[in-house]
Order: C-alpha cells, then structure tokens, then sequence
C-alpha cells in the first residue's frame, strides 16, 4: 500500500469539512473487466461551502468490519493521484483501473483542505468488476414522453448479455445526482413514472445490470409543462417505489363532480392473482392516502416482484405498478 500523501493532524480539527461525498449510492456506476468508475459530489473546504484542497480514494477486496473504518482505512489500497476537486456540489468521477475481472471492491474516500484538516470517511461504496467477455449491454430505443399524470419510458428489450435486470434512474434540474426509481427484469421494456412534478426538467437514465456492475447507461431528458400536475391529480402512484417495508397510494377520491362515490383498491401480482384488498367503501371527493405494508390479505409478508395496485372508482379504473424490493 503506498503512504498517505496528506499528513494527519495531530490535534483536533478547528472545523469538520464537508463530508456529502455518497458513492454507493449514486450512478450509473460503469464496471469493465478490470475497471470501475466511480462517481460522487463534490464537498467544500468548510461543512459544503468553499473547496476542498484534495481527495484521497482507498480501496480494499475485504469489507468495513463493523463501524472500524480507521483499521479498514489503514490496510487498504490507495487508488492514485485524484484530480483536485471541483466547487461544492460538481458532480465528480474517478476510473480505477488494474483490479482484475470478476471481483468485488470496497472503496471509501476523504477530503483535505490546504490546512491540512480532514474529512470524516465517506459511506462505504462496493462495486464488481464484469467478468471478462460479458460486458452488459446498453439498453437501445429508449425514450420517455409525457402523458397524463406522468412520464411513459419505453425501450428494446435486450436479447444477450442483458444481466439480471434493469435499473433506471431519475435526476431532475436541481439534482446533482440520480437516483434508483425502478428496478425490472428484462422482459419489462416500459414504465411509467407517476411521481413526478409539473413544471420541471427529468434526466433518466437506463442501464442493465449483474449484481453490482452496470452497462454503461441509455439517457434521455423530457420537460414536462406545469399542466401536467392537473393531469397526475387524477392518477394513482405509489410511494417510494422501489419499496421495501410500506407503499403509499395516492389518489382522488369520490367522483368528478364532487360527489362522494366508491372507491375499490386493490393490489394483484402480475399473474392477476388477488393480494390485499386496501380499500372497498364510500369515500368523500378529493385527494387520498391509503398505506399498504407491503403484506397479504393473510398477514404475511410479500415476496419481492411488480405488484399492480389497481383502483376502481367513479372516475373509473387507474393502475400502478409498484416493486417491491428485499
């Protein structure tokens, strides 16, 4: 392991920089068969304010043992010389390369201000080279346009090499970064994002995925004008989605004019086989929440899969289509 090319203060820090540097969690992360790149955004010298004067990015095949990050730190590999870093909130990127096919890595990265202060160490990012000769294939035609209460995503179904699935994310105007909002098999080839806002800007990107390597993503941006949030007033959705432990419905209630009216909602797998009935009475008009716990009629927990929460009410029928995840 080669030394650290930043000193360690030997007192305490008079301040804590900026430690907003989430690498798990952001993507597409792009794996070769001996590489990954690895992205993040870019903390200041003082809390997220200013710039940091040097990154340090360590790597490791052994896991964080429990919250001992200070000794994983300490046996692990340093992954070169970073560029200096961008103004707080740049998105960042890094390729480390020479890690060999088929393995899985652990990266953990800090920051340094020209004080030589430094930053508490990141969340612990894990990532899987691609095994030589199955590089993932980029999902093709995809394509997003808007239609009432959300955006449709469509694309070509990928025939080799596509992985165990798809993972789409979504990042609008004011993000750095985007996020996981749907995770599909491969025979899924559309969807649509019901959760979104008028008025706003989207950036989605689509990749196929093999546990934690990625292909390298299918992007596409849409504007969706501020009527569009008539329109999803009308349409159920569920939140989050992926979800692992609850989903919330939302919807309108009674009918059109006003009225109260019946409202049936209920959930189905996708072999139209009936799960949980959520709601089946008289609801007054206007907007409604129902929870489900992502269990059974019976009480037991749901494998996870795509769900269909169908509603059927004065307004007539909507659906929505809700993963739920391990």
């Amino acid at each position: 392991m080669r030394s650290n090319p930043y000193p360690t203060p030997s007192a305490p820090f008079g301040r804590v920089l900026g430690i907003a540097i989430v690498i798990a969690i952001l993507g597409p992360s792009r794996a070769s068969g001996d590489s990954i790149l690895l992205h993040w955004t870019a903390p200041g010298d003082d809390g997220n304010v200013g710039r940091a004067a040097a990154y340090e990015l360590r790597y490791a095949e052994t896991p964080v043992v429990g919250t001992d990050t200070t000794s994983w730190w300490g046996g692990a590999n340093v992954a070169g010389t970073l560029p200096a870093p961008l103004s707080a909130g740049s998105r960042e990127s890094f390729a480390v390369g020479g890690l060999g096919s088929a393995k899985t890595f652990f990266f953990v990265i800090r920051t340094w201000d020209d004080a030589s202060n430094v930053s508490q160490f990141s969340n612990v990012a894990v990532r899987q080279t691609a095994a030589v000769g199955s590089t993932l294939a980029t999902p093709t035609g995809f394509g997003a346009q808007a239609v009432p209460g959300g955006v449709l995503l469509d694309w070509d179904e990928v025939a080799t090499n596509g992985g165990d699935g798809y993972r789409l994310y979504r990042r609008d105007g004011a993000a750095a970064t985007g996020q996981i909002v749907l995770t599909a098999p491969l025979s899924q080839t559309s969807w649509t994002d019901s959760t979104v806002t008028g008025g706003t800007q989207y950036e989605y990107s689509l990749v196929t995925y093999s546990t934690s390597s990625e292909s390298p993503p299918a992007v596409t941006t849409i504007s969706l004008s501020g009527d569009l949030l008539t329109a999803a007033s009308t349409t159920i959705h569920g939140f989050p989605n992926p979800a692992r432990d609850k989903v919330t419905l939302r919807f309108q209630g009674g009918a059109a004019d006003g009225s109260p009216g019946r409202v049936r909602l209920v959930v189905y797998d996708l072999t139209g086989h009936k799960i949980r009935v959520l709601l089946d009475e008289v609801v007054p008009a206007g907007e409604r929440a129902v929870d489900w716990n992502c269990r059974a009629d019976g009480g037991s927990a749901v494998a996870p899969g795509l769900y269909n929460a169908i509603l059927d009410s004065p307004r007539g029928r909507q659906v929505t289509r809700v993963a739920i995840v391990p």
